[in-house]
């Protein structure tokens, strides 16, 4: 199996740990936000879709096919998308107030951006059919 794979689930479990640990802290409102709590905002629950983008990405990286590693990218392109609007979504200064960013959502967002370069970076035997027929020569 190659390394890439293994360096894989190891970003991504990296990356699920940190959906778990505070995020952003506003102080004025004594607000600690994770991914998956974010009461007294009106943001939701941001790391509940990157739970379920992350376990379809981990399953579709051990899958040894063409289709499977196209799920993939494009299910690490849906999670760089998502963990870019939480970005710009949660550290947003509003009503002249700036929360300030933990290390776990600097970790979240650059863990995906290294996930959507991995997949792109992985080896894949492409694999034709039998019903493709040659080119005729003109």
């Amino acid at each position: 199996m190659q390394k890439t794979k293994w360096i894989t689930a190891v970003v991504a479990l990296i990356y699920l740990t940190s959906i778990f640990f505070p995020w952003v802290v506003i102080e004025s409102k004594n607000l600690v936000v994770t991914g998956i709590n974010a009461e007294g905002t009106r943001w939701g629950k941001p790391g509940y879709f990157s739970l379920l983008f992350i376990s379809i990405y981990l399953i579709m990286t051990f899958i040894p096919t063409n289709w499977a590693h196209r799920t993939a990218l494009l299910v690490a392109a849906l999670n760089f998308g998502w963990s870019v609007r939480n970005f710009f979504l949660l550290s947003i200064c509003q009503y002249g107030e700036c929360p300030s960013r933990q290390p776990a959502f600097i970790v979240y967002s650059i863990g995906s951006l290294l996930l959507l370069i991995l997949v792109l970076i992985r080896r894949v035997k492409l694999t034709s059919t039998d019903d493709e027929a040659p080119l005729p020569n003109h």
